[in-house]
């Protein structure tokens, strides 16, 4: 259920993107209806995601995935269910009172628009699935919806310290702490639009690293040479600052170096993907998480198992009727 909760989430955006190109009834949840028209677009929409992400191809979707249902079959029955469960969430935030106002929505409307304002594409792939202010205010009503309900649920539980203090004891291996707190310097040998620079240019900007890392190990302020010479937009306006991160958040050459690495050292150039990066690392934890340390974790974890629970009740409490005729009719 948690799998299929997470997918949900993902999908309410997706689900609210879409319009009403035909009326016709893939589903109805508590009498009203989950359209043909929008089940073909979020269909449309994961079927190009997973193609783009992971190279699935005509040959995929036609594998079978388990015993009788093909990779087709089962998207197609995941995108039905999210869609299911994303109405039974939207309607009992409606049933409670908690409904965003139109100036709420209006105002994730105007966030959207402004962030993708430069963006031709965005808007012209947009334009061709038929997205406008009514769809945006579909979509971000039941977004915001959603997100109140939870915030309800959340402010409402009560977990107490013995709840957690349990699950620690039965979980503890789940809470190894290994981190590492580190900043860094990147040169990149990439353009803007992410091509690899040529080989020429590569030398010339290993050269130009390798004078920066020289600087970085004669002592001199790491944070002002990360604000002068990094091209990582991201951290350069804070001294290179990456903050606390575990493993498999960064790239492997960059993860390999800084988690071999001590508090205060400097590494050499390492090479990845993006470029030469400079690291240095300020805080390197590998440790059993005490109780006290990770009980904000558990908390949140077992908040998050009841809102799992809680929203599987409604569901199942709902009255969903699938229109197997109308589902196989869509277009895939």
């Amino acid at each position: 259920m948690k799998k299929i909760l997470s997918l949900i989430l993902s999908l309410i955006i997706t689900v609210s993107l879409v319009g009403c190109s035909s009326n016709k009834a893939v589903a109805t949840v508590n009498g009203e209806n989950i359209t043909l028209g929008n089940y073909e677009k979020v269909l449309a929409l994961n079927k190009s995601f997973m193609e783009q992400n992971y190279g699935y191809s005509n040959e995929i979707w036609s594998t079978e995935m388990e015993k009788g249902k093909t990779y087709e079959d089962v998207l197609k029955d995941t995108v039905l269910e999210s869609m299911a469960i994303s109405e039974v969430i939207y309607q009992e935030a409606k049933k409670q009172g908690i409904e965003p106002t139109k100036d709420e929505v209006q105002k994730e409307i105007n966030n959207f628009k402004e962030k993708i304002k430069n963006n031709e594409q965005y808007k012209k792939d947009n334009k061709e699935m038929g997205i406008n202010d009514k769809f945006l205010e579909f979509q971000y009503s039941r977004e915001l919806a959603n997100k109140n309900l939870q915030n309800k649920f959340i402010k409402d539980s009560n977990i107490s310290d013995k709840e957690m203090k349990k699950y620690y004891d039965e979980n503890k291996d789940d809470f190894y702490i290994d981190t590492v707190t580190a900043s860094h310097i990147l040169l990149k040998t990439q353009d803007d639009e992410g091509k690899d620079l040529s080989e020429e240019k590569k030398k010339e900007v290993k050269k130009k690293a390798e004078e920066v890392l020289a600087k970085a190990k004669k002592g001199e302020d790491f944070a002002k040479l990360a604000n002068k010479y990094s091209q990582d937009p991201g951290s350069a306006e804070n001294g290179g600052e990456l903050g606390t991160f575990g493993r498999g958040e960064m790239v492997s050459e960059f993860e390999d170096a800084a988690f071999d690495m001590k508090p205060g050292e400097i590494s050499e150039l390492v090479e990845s993907s993006f470029g030469y990066h400079i690291i240095k690392v300020s805080d390197r934890v590998d440790k059993q998480g005490t109780f006290d340390e990770v009980k904000d974790e558990i908390k949140n974890i077992l908040v998050s198992d009841k809102y799992n629970q809680y929203i599987e009740k409604l569901r199942n409490d709902s009255k969903i009727e699938n229109k197997e005729d109308i589902v196989k009719s869509a277009k895939f």
